[in-house]
């Protein structure tokens, strides 16, 4: 009767570590992250308000996918968002960049997950991008659109993952 509990036991024990490996296992399969942080957006969001993410890149060997997700109220005003993108370097370097980004297809349908008051959509940034120098980067968000005071966009988030082929 003993030996039989110490044998429920162990296999108890045995079945418990074979869940949390599979799960960890799970986990490593995607790609790494080295970045993920979500700012939420002055509403309105005026042209003086700037969203800035600061990263630090320590291999420059590996490719990086840079993703940006957008959280935006379900009767926001406009089909895309326009924005400047800064990009601070290490050595102090800075690019500004306009970019337009497509919120809702042609038929004016959002584009992403949408709930009953918000949408989520995650835009790829930058594909197999290779950074040059090790150090700290800073990506500076400012809305560029034709008002002053933009409404209704929630959040934005940066990932920046190992690129998988």
């Amino acid at each position: 009767m003993k030996r039989k509990v110490i044998l429920l036991k162990i296999f108890s024990l045995v079945k418990y570590l074979f869940f949390v490996l599979f799960f960890v296992m799970l986990y490593a399969c995607g790609p790494k992250t080295i970045f993920n942080q979500n700012e939420d957006v002055p509403n309105p969001w005026s042209y003086a308000d700037k969203i800035s993410f600061e990263y630090e890149v320590q291999d420059t060997s590996v490719a990086y996918d840079l993703l940006l997700s957008i959280n935006h109220e379900i009767d926001f005003s406009f089909e895309n968002l326009y924005l400047n993108i800064t990009t601070v370097f290490p050595d102090g370097e800075k690019i500004t960049n306009p970019v337009s980004f497509q919120l809702s297809d042609s038929q004016t349908n959002w584009i992403g997950d949408c709930g009953s008051k918000n949408c989520d959509i995650e835009i790829e940034m930058s594909t197999k991008a290779y950074y040059k120098k090790i150090g700290k980067y800073t990506l500076i968000f400012e809305q560029h659109s034709r008002k002053d005071s933009l409404e209704g966009i929630n959040s934005l988030t940066v990932k920046i993952q190992e690129h998988e082929e």
